[in-house]
């Protein structure tokens, strides 16, 4: 008979026995929910998502790193950063893999060939007209077919006086295109001149202008002149237009009108990229130059060395530079180094107007000329020369050697409507004047009208091109060269400004000992263009007694003034 004791013990026993039957509970993969894209796999103590390739994710519902579903549709196919595309080309994934496209403004002329420049003006021979072509107002009228007064061309637009042809359009940006230049033919409705029109035409961008002169000579057979296109023509869409301005009043009758022809834009290597000189170490070549001029290889460099004769001759430079936006580089100046003797000057000029005297010190430095508002996202031609300053000996000379000219950003270059109009930045002058003694800054913060620095002028001189401001809306007069001026009642001065290069005829300044306001309004059809100033003192005899007279100016500006005429 088996004691309690041992009965309990064979339950138990068989309790543990029953125990140990019971199924193992295994990993399961029914419930994972690893998607259409994604496999379940036991390998471990937890089922895991076993992903096709391109996807990624517990559930293998994401695209994995390299992959992309740009188009939405739930399938993961590679991505822009594994292509690599042509020239003037972008990916775009968007059809849900990647593909290589031309940018904006090109495309290809055969199918697998490379992208193309075909960009810039609708119907740019004014054959075709179209709804997004061009928009004429003023005395502009678009012709058809050949007009009887001029030869060549199937179309043109015809410009009388103020007038404007425009249009906008998709611009790629410069890191995606090429250095582009903006080609046009003109032509004039009688042989020698385009007198219905001023002196020149101006290219616009987005209400900015960029003036360009008519041809010497413009016959009824069209010539071709082009630009390059700066900054400001990339990376967005473009108003661009061609404005011609009213003739002087001296010209009359008004008959010969001015043609364009054709304004295409086009691919066009020798123009240098935004921010840059083109060829600023002269490592890759010389520069166009006159006389007096050679290119020295030194310690592995090369350098260019300009020869001025007193009297006789001026040694010149000459390339392109390319200004940069504000936006892309603010207060924009171009600097470079340069050795030469005290007796001579280095003059920076763009698109023919003085932006600087530099004095050289008699020793290597470095020069610094601050850029006018005037040459933000546009490209010039730039001219470098050596000079005599004020009066020097007949058949003496001077040299300087340059090299290394580059666009950086200045702090101490700040945006002025006339370039350094307070006399303030020492160093670099921005007028001419070629008598001895004719011009020269005074720093007297005592007599200054402000700041610390004046000009005195005792002879002519002409100030460095300034700009009248883009007419604002709510504009209640026009534009005006303000200034501040003290002359003393022993001398006779004037003051003249318009549109660069024909300053109109100075206005005669009424004495005052004391600094006194100025203005000279400018006409209607400067707002948004280029001015330059003419200073002229005649002064009267001394008599023993010091120097002669001379008239102060400080503080010019080109703004809107109330008297002056809107319109």
């Amino acid at each position: 008979m088996i004691s309690r004791r041992a009965a309990a013990a064979l339950m138990i026993a068989g309790v543990l026995a029953a125990c140990s039957n019971v199924p193992e509970v295994r990993p399961s993969c029914v419930e994972t929910g690893c998607g259409p894209h994604g496999k379940c796999s036991i390998t471990g103590p937890e089922p895991v998502c076993e992903c096709e390739l391109g996807y990624a994710g517990p559930t293998c519902a994401v695209c994995a790193p390299g992959f992309q579903d740009d188009d939405g549709n739930g399938f993961c196919s590679g991505a822009c950063a594994d292509v690599t595309c042509g020239p003037h080309e972008r990916c775009s994934a968007q059809s849900g893999r990647p593909v290589c496209g031309c940018v904006v403004g090109y495309s290809r002329p055969e199918e697998g060939g490379r992208c193309v420049f075909t960009g810039g003006p609708v119907d740019p021979s004014f054959t075709d007209p179209q709804p997004d072509g061009w928009v004429t107002s003023g005395g502009a009228t678009i012709e058809r077919g050949n007009p009887p007064d001029v030869r060549g061309g199937d179309g043109w637009a015809r410009m009388n006086g103020a007038a404007e042809v425009s249009q906008s359009f998709e611009m790629p940006t410069f890191a995606d295109a090429e250095p582009l230049a903006v080609e046009i033919e003109l032509a004039c409705s009688r042989v020698g001149a385009c007198d219905s029109v001023d002196s020149g035409f101006a290219l616009a961008f987005d209400g900015r202008l960029l003036e360009r002169p008519l041809p010497l000579g413009v016959t009824p057979d069209p010539q071709t002149v082009r630009a390059c296109l700066g900054e400001a023509a990339f990376g967005r869409r473009l108003q661009f237009g061609l404005r011609t301005f009213p003739a002087g009043e001296l010209v009359r009758p008004r008959f010969a009108d001015a043609f364009f022809g054709r304004v295409q834009f086009v691919p066009s290597p020798e123009c240098a990229a935004p921010g840059t000189v083109k060829n600023g170490d002269f490592e890759a070549g010389a520069w166009e130059h006159g006389p007096g001029v050679v290119y020295v290889e030194e310690s592995g460099t090369r350098s260019a060395h300009l020869t001025a004769v007193c009297n006789v001759m001026e040694a010149e430079i000459r390339t392109a530079i390319s200004v940069p936006t504000a936006d892309s580089l603010p207060r924009p100046a171009l600097a470079f180094s340069l050795d030469g003797a005290r007796s001579v000057e280095v003059g920076v000029r763009i698109d023919g107007r003085l932006v600087g005297l530099v004095p050289a010190s008699g020793a290597e430095g470095k020069a610094v000329v601050c850029l006018p508002e005037w040459t933000r996202g546009h490209t010039f031609d730039m001219a470098v020369s050596v000079e005599s300053p004020g009066a020097c000996t007949a058949g003496t000379s001077g040299t300087a050697r340059v090299d290394d000219f580059v666009v950086i950003s200045d702090p101490s270059c700040v945006d002025e409507t006339v370039p350094n109009g307070g006399f303030e930045r020492a160093g670099v002058v921005t007028w001419t004047g070629r008598a001895l003694g004719g011009r020269r800054v005074v720093t007297d913060p005592a007599a200054a009208r402000s700041g610390a620095a004046y000009l005195e002028v005792r002879a002519d001189a002409r100030l460095a091109t300034g700009t009248a401001p883009l007419r604002a809306p709510d504009a209640v007069g026009g534009a005006a060269l303000k200034l501040w001026y003290r002359l003393p009642g022993t001398a006779v001065a004037s003051v003249g400004a318009d549109v660069a290069p024909t300053p109109r005829s100075a206005v005669p300044l009424p004495p005052s000992p004391v600094w006194r306001p100025w203005r000279v309004c400018l006409g209607r059809h400067a707002w948004g263009r280029r001015i330059e100033t003419a200073i002229a003192v005649e002064p009267a005899p001394s008599h023993g007694e010091g120097p002669p007279s001379a008239l102060d100016v400080d503080d010019l500006e080109i703004a809107p003034d109330p008297s002056c005429p809107l319109e």
